[in-house]
């Protein structure tokens, strides 16, 4: 109790002192709250008065008349607080022994979790990546379609992103749910890379060398050769990379690849190295017996989403180019097999909250109040989260990096 009356005390001289500052130390102070609601719906009321009064639409004293409404609200609020309303150590352990709580792990969802009408038995390791993306899923498929269907065996995507969208994930939850459709005798027909001990797919390093195309080339061969086996010596490199494919591709459904690519990291050379990579495996066809190879290159470029750095722009100007060139060669009358290869998947945003309610949905739980709930204690766990935790309440979008961290939880407690 006494550590009760400390926080009710703190949040009371908050409050008196500035309303901005107590909203975001009471957001700090609550832990798995159903109080954290109103603490949310107040913190709307506020931001949104003090908008429109910087906007010239509302007077002054209108605005003080909502500030004082919002304080008045909060004070009666805090009054009510109990020791189960806290923030728990779990969620910020060194803020609880500053305010002399036992550190002792807690789970914060678990009796959320206990409470939804899903179905366990669906929750498969596909579940703990990439929240379905609607848009972009539709794309990628009618992309690969059409390029199965021109016999395309060397498949190129680039899946543009800020780091917290996850764009990595979104490879790793295309190819999941390939390794899904099919049996697993067939699965063993799908040459995937995974993490040690993991279920999780390995997301690799580029074979890049910034030191030289020759270099790069001699280090892309190296990672075929290790990867696949094959030890013929064939020159020129080119032509080891195609024979190299060809022969892990027999018997074989797809052949897929993850490489990670980070816009800091992006030069000219770069962009030369990607397109001799997608010319030479290009010319592989699709036909009986042959796998399909399929590259995904996540580029992360941060807050692209918004306003990406200058510094970083460069890589998406080049990707762009890349993909014009292509749609170009195209228009010029050659061969559609023989041409566009390379697509970009639109640039990944933060998924709406509809999306999130459809996912849950297809685990037989359509409760989107429930859903709600679960999306504001997984933003009350990291103080870090907390703009993102009103961006959430304001817009009604969250986060991949935040909505996998959900999923994850979600995974390992339907494995009890």
């Amino acid at each position: 109790m006494q550590q009760l009356e400390k926080v009710q005390q703190e949040l009371r001289t908050a409050l008196a002192a500035d309303l901005g500052d107590a909203l975001v130390l009471l957001r700090q102070r609550l832990g798995p709250s159903p109080r954290v609601s109103d603490i949310v719906l107040q913190s709307g009321r506020y931001h949104q008065a003090d908008s429109d009064f910087r906007k010239g639409l509302m007077q002054i004293g209108e605005r003080n008349t909502v500030f004082n409404q919002v304080c008045n609200a909060l004070l009666e609020l805090v009054g009510e607080l109990s020791e189960s309303d806290l923030v728990q150590p779990a969620s910020d352990p060194m803020l609880a022994q500053k305010m002399g709580f036992q550190v002792a792990p807690q789970q914060f969802l678990a009796p959320l979790f206990a409470k939804l009408r899903i179905d366990w038995r669906k929750i498969s390791h596909v579940h703990l990546v990439n929240c379905d993306r609607i848009d972009e899923n539709r794309l990628f498929r009618s992309t690969y379609r059409k390029r199965h269907n021109q016999h395309q065996g060397s498949q190129f995507f680039f899946i543009n992103a800020c780091p917290m969208q996850r764009p990595e994930s979104f490879a790793e939850r295309v190819i999941l749910e390939i390794l899904e459709k099919y049996d697993e005798e067939d699965q063993q027909a799908i040459l995937v890379r995974r993490k040690p001990q993991s279920e999780r797919l390995l997301i690799e390093e580029l074979p890049f060398d910034p030191m030289g195309l020759d270099e790069s080339k001699r280090l892309t061969a190296k990672y075929f050769q290790k990867r696949f086996g094959f030890q013929e010596h064939i020159e020129p490199v080119e032509d080891f990379l195609r024979a190299c494919a060809r022969h892990a591709g027999v018997g074989k459904r797809f052949a897929t690849f993850i490489f990670r690519i980070n816009a800091a990291d992006w030069e000219p050379l770069l962009t030369d190295y990607l397109r001799w990579l997608m010319d030479t495996l290009r010319p592989i066809e699709s036909t009986e017996g042959a796998a399909e190879f399929l590259f995904f290159f996540p580029v992360q470029v941060r807050n692209l989403h918004d306003a990406p750095p200058a510094s970083l722009r460069m890589a998406i100007e080049e990707i762009n180019k890349l993909v014009q060139a292509a749609t170009q060669v195209a228009t010029e009358g050659v061969e559609p097999t023989q041409a566009v290869v390379y697509d970009m998947i639109t640039p990944l945003r933060p998924v709406p909250m509809e999306e999130v309610t459809t996912w849950f949905e297809e685990l037989d739980e359509a409760d989107a109040a429930k859903v709600a709930e679960l999306l504001l204690l997984t933003l009350q766990r990291d103080k870090a989260a907390l703009t993102r935790l009103q961006r959430y309440m304001d817009e009604g979008i969250i986060d991949m990096y935040d909505m996998e961290a959900l999923q994850a939880d979600l995974y390992e407690y339907a494995l009890k």
